[in-house]
């Protein structure tokens, strides 16, 4: 996908996207009716323009089969989870350098999501400490109790972690109520919500 389109009110975007993407075949989209009818572009939003009815802009583009990197001159992770919940393939910061412009289209081309490194660090950081949090929790039960856990919290039933764990159902009840005992948690339900909260 070589054809890229922009869209966006500043003209400083413009000059500057020029410049780094000679590569491309590159279109300038001047409202909101041009930028519906685009098909099969990589499609470079600014937040700088307000989007008319975001979630239905971007249904329409992807029905078109585009791709979208949104640019934002203050990325935070908050929206660049609420572009991907709508289906856009990258979010960046909008004065963000030539490699990583061309890192993002390169990237989205190959099929790929693509983040602003900022915000993939922050994800990363919330990842690890979330997990870390877990095995905090998991490490007050037994290694056997650990691995019975661990299936439970994925939604395995009695019967799978009997069968993935090679023990008889009765020794996988004893071992959930007693991570029941240890954590403090009444059922299934209760025992997955204290793990998703850490």
């Amino acid at each position: 996908m070589k054809k890229v389109a922009l869209y966006t009110n500043l003209n400083i975007d413009c000059d500057r996207i020029k410049n780094s993407l000679i590569d491309y075949n590159l279109t300038f989209i001047k409202n909101s009716e041009e930028l519906l009818k685009l098909q099969e572009h990589l499609v470079i939003i600014n937040t700088s323009v307000n989007l008319d009815k975001e979630e239905e802009t971007i249904e329409t583009l992807l029905k078109n089969r585009n791709k979208i990197l949104v640019l934002e001159s203050s990325p935070k992770l908050i929206n660049a989870q609420n572009w991907l919940l709508l289906g856009v393939h990258g979010y960046g910061n909008s004065m963000m350098n030539d490699i990583y412009l061309k890192s993002a289209i390169e990237t989205i081309n190959n099929g790929l999501i693509w983040l602003i490194p900022d915000i993939t660090m922050e994800i990363l950081n919330k990842l690890n400490s979330a997990s870390l949090k877990q095995k905090d929790i998991l490490n007050h039960l037994s290694k056997a109790e650990q691995q019975v856990a661990l299936l439970l919290k994925d939604g395995y039933s009695n019967t799978k972690i009997s069968e993935e764990l090679k023990l008889s159902i009765n020794t996988v009840k004893t071992h959930i109520k007693n991570i029941y005992l240890k954590l403090d948690v009444q059922d299934r339900f209760s025992f997955i919500n204290l793990l998703n909260k850490s």
